[in-house]
């Protein structure tokens, strides 16, 4: 890193798309990987989830020059019945994963109606309501879940103060007609833990209620949580008022998706290695009645919400999904903001490279 703050960039989305591409190619990651890859983060980039995006690629880098994440990896398939695989991603690179479990399970529920995939040895995938989007576009219910494979301990139980469960995100992806599909994507801990390290990055606290410490009481700097030993945890989602609420919502992703299929349960201690435990599962509306039914009763259902009375201030109620739609629009049209210490570790990553000169900006 340099020794003097690196000023944010704003830089257009289509620029950012060959960064990431060139990059991954010099690491020779396989073309069809690199386009997957970069589509990805450029999505969750666009949809103003920066701890999911762009800021990903110095994480790959390292993960593929370690040799713990790898390009080309084989998928093997372990189990399978005509509504259910089992895979072994082969520490493969995890957007190739998790787009390759998302496809699988789309084309079972076509078949069946139920489509459901889990996936062992995956690496991170990043943001999750990146790959409900697909599924929803086609007419299909999404539903994705993962946690960090036994390791990354983030989140306190309910009533705790040591962390152990990992933040157990969970996303769903369901479409609407001649609409944007309505896309849930949420910690099951007060945050996801790339917002911590990008509010870090910024030097900025964090909310009040967010993180505690060792002795119970609230913390608002970040630095206290990236320490070693860590100093703090994330409280469950809801905090300490509800947090039994994201305590149970995250046993249940951690039982699904690191359970299930083996992946490994949190256990309070980090892992041999960072990876993704994945579980997925998509409908079909086809199968469970005429699907313009269903389409209606998603717009009836959307519509009667947001006529609902609204508390003073508040000008419209946002369906989840549509800030993400407007914010892509936005950052299309205006460009992607990349925050000071992301900035200079590309600098650093371009320049071993040699495409420096290509991205001057940086």
């Amino acid at each position: 890193m340099t020794n003097s703050p690196t000023p944010e960039l704003k830089v257009a989305s289509d620029v950012l798309r060959r960064l990431m591409v060139d990059i991954l190619q010099s690491l020779e990651v396989p073309a069809t990987e690199c386009e997957i890859i970069a589509e990805v983060l450029l999505e969750a980039s666009l949809s103003g989830y920066d701890s999911h995006g762009i800021m990903r690629i110095p994480k790959y880098f390292d993960g593929i020059r370690q040799g713990t994440m790898v390009p080309g990896a084989k998928i093997e398939l372990l189990n399978e019945t005509a509504a259910s695989a089992h895979l072994d991603a082969g520490w493969g690179l995890g957007p190739v994963t998790a787009t390759h479990a998302i496809r699988l399970a789309s084309a079972k529920a076509r078949r069946t109606g139920i489509g459901c995939v889990g996936t062992i040895n995956s690496n991170d995938i990043a943001r999750l309501g990146s790959y409900v989007l697909e599924p929803a576009q086609n007419g299909l219910i999404c539903l994705l879940m993962v946690n960090d494979a036994g390791g990354g301990p983030s989140v306190v139980p309910w009533g705790g103060t040591q962390p152990f469960l990992s933040t157990n995100p969970l996303a769903a992806g369901i479409p609407r007609r001649g609409q944007s599909p309505i896309v849930i994507d949420v910690s099951t801990g007060m945050v996801a833990f790339g917002k911590l390290r990008m509010l870090a990055n910024r030097g900025e606290p964090v909310p009040e209620g967010w993180l505690i410490d060792q002795k119970g009481a609230l913390t608002t700097d970040p630095n206290t949580f990236f320490a070693d030993p860590q100093e703090s945890a994330l409280l469950p989602l809801g905090g300490l008022l509800a947090g039994y609420k994201g305590f149970a919502l995250g046993l249940l992703v951690d039982i699904l998706a690191g359970g299930l299929g083996g992946a490994g349960l949190s256990s309070g201690t980090e892992g041999d290695r960072e990876g993704n435990g994945i579980f997925i599962q998509v409908i079909d509306p086809a199968f469970f009645g005429p699907p313009q039914h269903f389409a209606t009763a998603v717009e009836t259902f959307v519509t009667a919400i947001k006529n609902t009375p609204k508390a003073p201030g508040v000008e419209e109620i946002l369906i989840p999904g549509e800030r993400a739609h407007r914010e892509r629009q936005q950052r299309a049209a205006q460009g992607i903001p990349i925050d000071g210490p992301t900035t200079a570790r590309l600098g650093e990553i371009l320049t071993e490279l040699g495409l420096a000169k290509r991205y001057e900006m940086f």
